[in-house]
């Protein structure tokens, strides 16, 4: 039986809810498993804030947890951790010593700050409202909860970024079920399957995504070097088709909508495995590249009728001819010249000023699933799931991001660990893609729909 894409909020035994301040682009999510779920938690950035983190590891005693939060605010949005155990607390969900009940949560934030207001942080009675949100099942992707104040591409800081949002991804075959949250605050790009910008760093005009890695290599020496020419990309990378093809011939659109309701289309385990297809229209392609498209053509043909041309004795017909063929090359290499010759503006930039007006550029989520899993399992399996992040996020884990990835598993389903983690992978990378396409326009920050369309 194939695979068939739900609603993240299907998967059973999970409770998931938002909280969030629209006017101050802040909010936290969070994940509720009242019976306990196995856990495990693999951070890679350099600047994580994370909250109840070390008793996840294999060694440690505690063996399932109850919630995992997700919030904005940086370190001082921990706070709505204690508003989720004080929530679970008074339901009685939790850790039993004696009369007593302990809710294990665990968390992680990201930096928000910049977006809307710093002084405005996910807190205690936030972290309560995101469980009220949980258990009347009101759940939503896009700009909501840790997602509200997220944004990408920040390598010049704020001002060339760009929207993105609390993405989700979830499919189940009738019998195994896995899903992603994913809030998506990296300081790099947001790439689709085929490895195509689809929300990152802008162009100084903004009218286009240029991408942080062409920048990146100018700094390799820690030296502030030039910013590569600022032109529009001749493939036009934001061009891109979201389209998802399945092996049956059906197609789902991430981008319409960027919403789960329009699709109930089914994944086979092959189409499971594969990217996101999509291609740049050869139309766009052929009119970016025209110009000098045909200059070239022109050249081409033209040195082709000199170098076949053999003159052993010219008469003055034929020498008039190769005269206005040699004319005719320097006129359009002249052309050509001019076409390339204006100079480049550079846009130099120091290492103190790479990203670091917004210290914390942070990718949070958490994969939930019935798969049987132990705690060990649980960590490896967290472990490998940041190749998720590798693929839709260009720069990664950089000493500017906080990353990091929890597990949760109500333990039900028998699965070979080595493929789950494949399929697992890329139901994470999946969230991280669809964080891009379901954000709108925000704070300033132009979303992924203005730029490249639904």
């Amino acid at each position: 039986m194939g695979f068939k894409r739900i609603d993240v909020k299907e998967i059973k035994g999970f409770k998931l809810g938002n909280a969030e301040n629209q006017a101050t682009g802040t909010g936290c999510t969070v994940i509720i498993s009242e019976e306990g779920a196995v856990a495990g938690v693999d951070i890679r950035g350099g600047g994580p804030a994370t909250r109840e983190t070390d008793l996840l590891k294999s060694e440690n005693t505690v063996q399932s947890i109850n919630a995992v939060v997700l919030s904005g605010g940086s370190a001082f949005g921990l706070e709505a951790g204690s508003g989720v155990m004080k929530y679970l607390e008074d339901k009685g969900v939790g850790f039993n010593m004696g009369d007593r009940c302990i809710p294990i949560v665990t968390q992680a934030s990201l930096y928000d700050l910049d977006v809307g207001s710093a002084d405005v942080r996910p807190d205690v009675e936030m972290g309560k409202q995101a469980c009220i949100s949980a258990y009347e099942d009101k759940f939503e992707h896009g700009n909501h909860g840790a997602g509200t104040g997220a944004s990408v591409g920040k390598l010049y800081g704020m001002d060339r970024a760009m929207k993105s949002s609390l993405g989700t991804f979830a499919c189940s075959d009738g019998v195994l079920e896995v899903g992603a949250i994913a809030a998506v605050n990296a300081l790099g790009d947001v790439y689709n399957g085929n490895n195509n910008i689809i929300a990152g760093l802008l162009s100084k005009d903004k009218c286009y995504i240029k991408g942080s890695i062409s920048v990146m290599k100018n700094h390799v020496h820690g030296e502030a070097g030039p910013e590569a020419p600022d032109i529009r990309d001749p493939f036009k990378r934001g061009d891109v088709n979201t389209t998802f093809k399945f092996d049956n011939g059906e197609e789902v659109d991430l981008a319409v909508e960027a919403s789960v309701e329009n699709t109930a289309d089914y994944l086979t385990e092959a189409a499971i495995k594969s990217t996101l297809e999509s291609q740049v229209p050869l139309q766009a392609k052929a009119e970016s590249l025209s110009a000098r498209a045909e200059l070239g053509s022109a050249i081409a043909v033209d040195d082709a009728s000199i170098s076949n041309a053999e003159v052993t004795s010219v008469d003055p017909d034929t020498r008039g001819e190769v005269n206005d063929i040699e004319a005719r090359i320097e006129e359009l290499q002249a052309e050509l010249d001019d076409a390339g010759s204006d100079e480049p503006e550079y846009e130099p930039i120091t290492v103190e000023e790479m990203g670091y007006d917004v210290p914390f550029n942070t990718t949070i989520s958490c994969l939930i699933t019935n798969a049987k899993l132990t705690k060990p399992q649980a960590n490896k399996l967290a472990s490998i799931l940041h190749d998720g992040y590798a693929r839709a996020i260009k720069p990664v884990h950089s000493t500017l991001d906080g990353d990091a990835i929890f597990v949760m598993s109500t333990n039900q389903i028998e699965v070979n660990f080595d493929a789950f983690a494949a399929l697992a992978t890329d139901i994470l990378q999946y969230s991280v893609i669809d964080s891009a396409l379901a954000a709108t326009d925000a704070y300033g920050l132009k979303s992924s729909r203005s730029i490249i369309g639904k």
